[in-house]
């Protein structure tokens, strides 16, 4: 109807609209579909791997089975109300830890709703699909900001770049088992993208939503996103040195100011996650300094090549070796201004010099070496690498320098890291298969060539691209797995333990633990509330007094073995365990009912007891004494030798053995058993408290010790545990019990019959964040206190506490800050547009 009114000129003004439509979505497609690529290479790879959900072979290796699917399971509970505990606190792990530090740090993407949209038991799918979709993103914001700064370049070489960036050898052999370390690869070009918008368009709206993005960015792993933004920053620098001369600097400087204010109030929005993270993480178990030791150059510049694999100890910088050639090409381009050849060149050249200089490695890591990984900004290098390569093939690599020099230079790389340890036997034969493909399509896509040819030699050249991004990402899996360490996907064994827990749910009177049947953080994965823990932001408190009650330890204390011992159950209200048999299978349920309830009533004045050690303190927290602590020699073991430390403890006692940094072995039941592996033992390592046997009728007890180092073996370091003490200490605080207990996400409040002045005692550690209030009125909880106790009068009835971590308030201020400022800076822009206009 509308056609048959108009005429001639209004039918051509709708064809042309109908044109510039599906321009505008030519314009946007190579970004999905240069995501689309990226994130099946990283699928076929895992098919060919036979990796889950593929084939049995579990890709759970190191911290992503550990850490990141155990936290994202507990986050999942929490969001459908299936945890004890909230986004602020856990009540499962390690008798009572923050959450909002490992959310911040292990699961805060948002992306982690995918873990939403599946059953529990796929939560190893779960982290599989974010990873896939963060590597899409990545490669899909690229490919949008290298068609942003130049968008009249070859759109199939944009698609590769992107697709190689988002699969880089960073994103497969470092990201995709951390997996929330990928938020970092997708915020660098997304930071960049919405920079080049501010610098272009100027608009309110960039103004507006450029702040929020970077709040999501930073809020889903700061810590890469960090890196990120310094990276984004050297690129935004450099496009404003570089940008038209006609522009003045007045405008380039105005569009910066927008730009980096954008991004301040951006981390400012997030400072209610921020600062009790902060907080958390400077309150957290601390490591050793480390010394930053730089790679050796031919091992460091071995990385660059495609198929190369060194996790932990050298930079991904490998992006495909198209792209590789491409951004070589960069400065030997004289299709490029040489003022934009000599700013980008060094803003490129610097930033990979950085990553080997102490000050600037500090710099990328906020001025805290790690402790692995010294390599964790290599994402950023990747994403200059194909940055730079996009500029040079958008202007047209022509001169036959452009093409020499980096076909030069890759071979000499090739031939110089030949036996380089990173460098793989696929590495070998991809390189200088891409570079042999590189040059025929370039020789054939001259400007003479038919079309038809052309289009062919471009299809090959892509399917050649995504083929060796393919491979690289099946040997760097291939070459890491038997390196690292790799635990099992969800299967029957973590149905039978999650479900025996669940039949014996007690919580809050009494705890059921799960054990450690896969992972230091069962208690997340499994359910239940077990005294294990891992994670970098475990608080100090937390630490120390798990491995003072007599837990073993890993990682300087920020992982911690359950040392399964009958007093430390008692205290904690560890009513049930799960455990496996000799061979480790077959999970069973054991019930222990010799155990106190969560909260109990004790005197106002606290036990002391008058062991030592390992001993006395679990004492102290029970308030009874029934351990003998008998005394004898220090005993010394040359390495290799070994001893019988003979002792005599009241007749049928339980016999226990405590010495953290003890390298060797003891004969429990006429079998030696070792007691640690040799890593650094006593610092980074420690073994846990030990049951070696029953004393016999006279009460005596021998101990053969055998020492894989020179020993020393303290004069307490055996206990003997009277059942009967501990039975009757067990009965008295059973009997103690207040009326009612009743735990929300991080607060507890608990109901008590009036009687005499006390203390009430509650089983969890007492962390910096606790808050009490005893009948309403605030009441200081006992410092010295290794338990959350609160002194009440006779006459006190309730007693309330609720954690909240050190810091929440300034962030809270100071993300109300950020938006009142985001708020008053998009106004005072509207207002000056408005009078301009």
């Amino acid at each position: 109807m509308l056609i048959a009114f108009t005429g001639c000129d209004d039918i051509s003004v709708i064809a042309e609209t109908r044109r510039s439509s599906t321009m505008q979505v030519r314009r946007y497609w190579p970004a999905p579909i240069a995501g689309a690529a990226a994130s099946a290479t990283f699928v076929v790879s895992g098919i060919i791997r036979g990796t889950y959900p593929f084939g049995d072979l579990t890709r759970s290796t190191n911290d992503l089975g550990q850490q990141f699917i155990p936290m994202a399971a507990h986050l999942r509970d929490v969001g459908t109300g299936q945890a004890a505990g909230d986004l602020i606190f856990n009540w499962q792990s390690g008798f009572g830890v923050p959450f909002i530090g490992d959310f911040m740090a292990y699961v805060g993407s948002t992306l982690s709703w995918i873990s939403f949209l599946l059953p529990r038991d796929r939560i190893d799918l779960a982290l599989f699909l974010i990873a896939v979709t963060a590597i899409g993103l990545g490669a899909g914001a690229m490919t949008a900001y290298l068609r942003m700064i130049r968008p009249a370049g070859p759109v199939w070489i944009a698609v590769a770049a992107g697709a190689s960036y988002g699969a880089c050898a960073w994103a497969v052999d470092d990201g995709a088992y951390m997996t929330i370390w990928l938020s970092g690869m997708v915020a660098f070009p997304v930071i960049c993208l919405l920079c080049e918008w501010i610098l272009q368009k100027r608009s309110l709206t960039a103004t507006i939503v450029a702040p929020i993005v970077i709040a999501l960015l930073w809020t889903s792993h700061f810590y890469t996103v960090y890196m990120a933004t310094i990276g984004a920053g050297l690129i935004t620098l450099a496009r404003l040195l570089t940008s038209d001369p006609a522009e003045s600097w007045r405008h380039r400087l105005s569009g910066g100011l927008r730009c980096v204010v954008a991004v301040a109030l951006g981390i400012g929005l997030t400072a209610p996650l921020l600062a009790p993270t902060f907080g958390l993480v400077e309150a957290a178990t601390p490591s050793p300094p480390a010394a930053f030791v730089r790679t050796g150059t031919r091992d460091f510049l071995s990385r660059f090549l495609s198929g190369s694999e060194g996790v932990g100890s050298s930079p991904g910088f490998a992006i495909g070796t198209l792209m590789l050639l491409l951004a070589l090409s960069f400065p030997f381009n004289r299709s490029i201004a040489v003022r934009q050849r000599l700013v980008w060149t060094l803003t490129v050249g610097l930033t990979v010099a950085s990553m080997q200089i102490t000050w600037t490695h500090m710099a990328w890591h906020g001025f805290d070496t790690p402790q692995g990984s010294a390599y964790r900004q290599a994402f950023v290098i990747a994403g200059m690498f194909v940055i730079i390569g996009w500029m040079s093939a958008s202007a047209g690599v022509r001169s036959l320098l452009a093409v020499i020099a980096p076909i030069v230079l890759v071979t000499g790389l090739y031939v110089w890291t030949w036996d380089v340890q990173y460098v793989t036997s696929t590495a070998r034969i991809v390189v200088p298969a891409l570079m042999a493909v590189a040059l025929l399509v370039w020789l054939l896509t001259r400007d003479r060539a038919p079309q038809w040819l052309r289009r062919g030699a471009v299809a090959v050249l892509v399917c050649a691209v995504l083929g060796e991004i393919t491979a690289s990402s099946v040997a760097i899996d291939k070459r890491r797995f038997p390196n690292i360490s790799n635990t099992a996907y969800w299967g029957s064994d973590h149905e039978q333990a999650r479900a025996l827990v669940q039949s014996m749910d007690d919580w809050p009177t009494h705890r059921t633990a799960p054990g450690q049947l896969v992972t230091f953080n069962d208690p997340m994965l499994m359910g239940g509330q077990g005294p294990q823990y891992y994670s970098s932001t475990i608080p100090n408190t937390t630490s120390q007094a798990l491995i003072a009650m007599g837990f073993g330890y890993t990682s300087y204390g920020r992982a911690t073995y359950d040392p399964q011992n009958p007093v430390v159950d008692a205290v904690f209200a560890i009513r049930g365990r799960v455990t496996r048999d000799s061979e480790f299978e077959n999970p069973k349920l054991e019930r222990n009912d010799v155990v106190a309830p969560l909260v109990t009533v004790r005197p106002a004045t606290p036990f002391r007891s008058t062991d030592s050690g390992v001993y006395g303190f679990q004492e102290n927290l029970l308030g009874a004494d029934v351990y003998t602590v008998p005394k004898h020699r220090p005993l010394r073991i040359p390495a290799d030798g070994s001893r019988t430390l003979a002792v005599r403890c009241p007749v049928g006692s339980e016999v226990y053995f405590s010495d953290p940094a003890f390298l060797g072995s003891l004969q429990i039941d006429g079998i030696w058993e070792p007691t640690l592996h040799d890593r650094r033992p006593g610092i980074y390592s420690g073994s846990p408290l030990i049951r070696v046997g029953t004393t016999d009728a006279s009460g005596l007890f021998g101990l053969g010790i055998r020492a894989d180092r020179d020993s020393r073996i303290a004069d307490d370091s055996i206990g003997c545990l009277d059942r009967t003490r501990l039975a009757t200490a067990v009965q008295r605080l059973t009997a103690s019990a207040p009326a009612a207990v009743k735990v929300s996400g991080h607060s507890i409040t608990i109901h008590r019959r009036p009687g005499r002045a006390a203390t009430v005692s509650i089983a969890v550690l007492n962390l910096d964040g606790w808050s009490c209030k005893v009948d309403g009125a605030a009441t200081a909880p006992l410092a010295q206190s290794t338990l959350l106790t609160v002194p009440v009068s006779a006459a006190a009835k309730m007693v309330s506490c609720g954690y909240l971590p050190p810091n929440t308030r300034l962030g809270l201020e100071a993300g109300a800050a950020s938006l009142i400022l985001l708020l008053l800076f998009t106004a005072g822009l509207a207002i000056t547009r408005r009078r301009r206009s």
